[in-house]
């Protein structure tokens, strides 16, 4: 009896035709995997990094905004203050002016 081993590969027969492309390798699905979910994680990680980089941004801009707030703010109060003492300037130099009117009117009589 002549033994004869056994081909595992599929032969084609004559005339058939058949893409063994489409043979599963199981080392290879399991690169091909590998390589996508190290890829998937990376772009996992460059989202997640954008994500950081943009909402720290965000930060900075909203503490600029709420620093160009206080500033304004301290502007207006100094402003009214200025206003203030200027009103209550004139209004002493009124007084000063109607005392030393009375007083010339108090001298002539």
């Amino acid at each position: 009896m002549s033994f004869q081993c056994k081909n595992t590969t599929p032969q084609p027969t004559p005339g058939h035709s058949c893409n063994y492309s489409q043979v599963v390798d199981n080392t290879l699905v399991i690169l091909t995997n590998d390589l996508t979910d190290t890829e998937c994680k990376k772009n996992v990680e460059k989202a997640h990094q954008w994500e950081e980089a943009e909402e720290a941004q965000l930060e900075v801009e909203w503490r600029q905004r709420e620093e160009e707030e206080v500033q304004r703010k301290k502007a207006a109060e100094e402003e009214a203050k200025r206003q203030r003492q200027k009103v209550a300037a004139e209004e002493a130099k009124r007084q000063r002016q109607r005392a030393q009117a009375r007083w010339y009117e108090a001298m002539q009589k």
